[in-house]
């Protein structure tokens, strides 16, 4: 009776540990973001915390509320999603709007996304990256043109005395 105990006590102790050591091995193999993802994921925090005090102290409606928190998942999984696929330290400039905002962002609004597969070019200024349906649908977009042509720096010139 004593040695089925004891036997019992040591499978489990042996069991305890090997699980042990898979959470140390898991937690040594954990993903290692850059700065820029750091910071991205970073920012994703301070604004669900300022959602969360927003809800709290009535500041905002329970809808958009919803809507945020949303956008906030909706950016986050994509921009994690970039990197586990090319493992490049980059946040792209991503856009997600429900159905009834996207015209505000795409001059045909939804026309111009009918039919438009993962991928496709909208209006040459967005790559329309798909669907999330979380209680309503979001519609997800990177920007393609580069900001530094939008806003060039000035130049001053001084004339010589």
């Amino acid at each position: 009776m004593k040695f089925s105990v004891s036997y019992q006590a040591f499978v489990l102790l042996f069991f305890l540990l090997l699980n042990s050591f898979g959470l140390l091995a898991s937690a040594l193999q954990e993903v290692q973001y850059g700065p820029e993802v750091k910071s991205f994921l970073e920012l994703c925090h301070h604004e669900e915390v300022e959602l969360d005090y927003q809800i709290r102290h009535h500041e905002i409606a329970r809808k958009d509320f919803i809507r945020s928190k949303n956008r906030i998942a909706i950016q986050r999984q994509m921009v994690l999603k970039r990197v586990a696929d090319n493992g490049e330290d980059l946040v792209p400039d991503l856009q997600v709007v429900t159905a009834e905002e996207i015209s505000q962002l795409i001059e045909d609004g939804l026309k111009a996304v009918k039919g438009a597969k993962p991928g496709a070019l909208i209006n040459k200024k967005w790559i329309y990256l798909g669907t999330a349906n979380r209680g309503e649908a979001y519609y997800i977009f990177e920007r393609t043109q580069d900001l530094s042509n939008v806003t060039r720096p000035r130049v001053v010139t001084r004339n010589a005395p």
